[in-house]
Parts: structure tokens; sequence; C-alpha cells
């Protein structure tokens, strides 16, 4: 035997080394497997998350524009165009009748957020009627389907 101090026999640092770029391999599989299924994951729920706030804007404004139409009832249909004549509404019907009017509008909402994933949107859309008269009980908004 010599006595040659960089020869090992027993492969010990080549071993050390080749267990490091195995377990370094691993790690970087895991990962990247890990990341692959997360991140539609991740992104699936962001874009859930910004849908639901899109539809509890769309039930905020057809609540507003109730209360605009109740703050100050009237039976002119200009009167009630005018009064729901908030953003992302659209006036689709008024009707006349014996209650009291019925007027029928669309509320369109569109939210855009930033994310990790980058631009993200939702697009919400509900219709809405409510009566209005000069009573001293409001009727009830009633959520109605949307025409095509």
């Amino acid at each position: 035997m010599t006595d040659n101090p960089g020869v090992r026999y027993e492969g010990g640092h080549s071993a050390r080394l080749r267990r490091r770029l195995l377990t370094g391999t691993a790690l970087v599989v895991v990962a990247t497997v890990g990341a692959a299924v997360a991140l539609p994951l991740l992104r699936d729920r962001s874009q859930r998350r910004l849908e639901r706030r899109a539809d509890r804007e769309v039930t905020a404004t057809a609540q507003r524009t109730r209360a605009a139409l109740l703050a100050a009832p009237s039976t002119r249909e200009a009167a009630l165009r005018d009064a729901a004549a908030l953003d992302g509404v659209e006036v689709l019907a008024v009707e006349a009748g014996d209650a009291g009017v019925r007027l029928v509008f669309r509320v369109r909402v569109a939210k855009t957020a930033a994310s990790v994933f980058g631009w993200q949107e939702a697009n919400a859309a509900a219709c809405f009627a409510q009566v209005v008269s000069r009573s001293a009980t409001p009727a009830v908004m009633e959520r109605l389907p949307c025409p095509t």
C-alpha cells in the first residue's frame, strides 16, 4: 500500500459526490412536480375568488339601484330610468301595472386583478326586477334569468 493521501480506496469523495447529486436531482424533480400540480390549483382558486367578488359586486350594485329607485318613487318612465342610471346598470324594460311600475334591469360587472399568475379577469351579470309604487311598503327586488 502506498501512503499517498490523495488516493482513497473506498470511493469516499466520488461516492459522496454521487449521493449529493442524486439527492439534489431528486429534490429538483419533487419540486418541479409539486409546482406543476400546485400552480394550476392556486390559479383556479384565485380565479374563483375573483368571480365571487364580481358576483358580490353585481348584488351590491343591484341593491344600490333598488335604493335609488325607492328613494324617490315615481310612476314616470324617464324618472325611473334616470334613477337607475348607475354604472353597469342597463334598463331592459319598464312596465306599468296595477301595483306600480315594474323596472327590469341588468347589472354587469367586470373585475380584473393582478396576481402571481398575471392579470385575471372575471365578468358577472344578473337581471333584476323592482316594482316601484307610491305605497309605504316597498316591494322585494326579484332576481330574474337574463334574456339572451
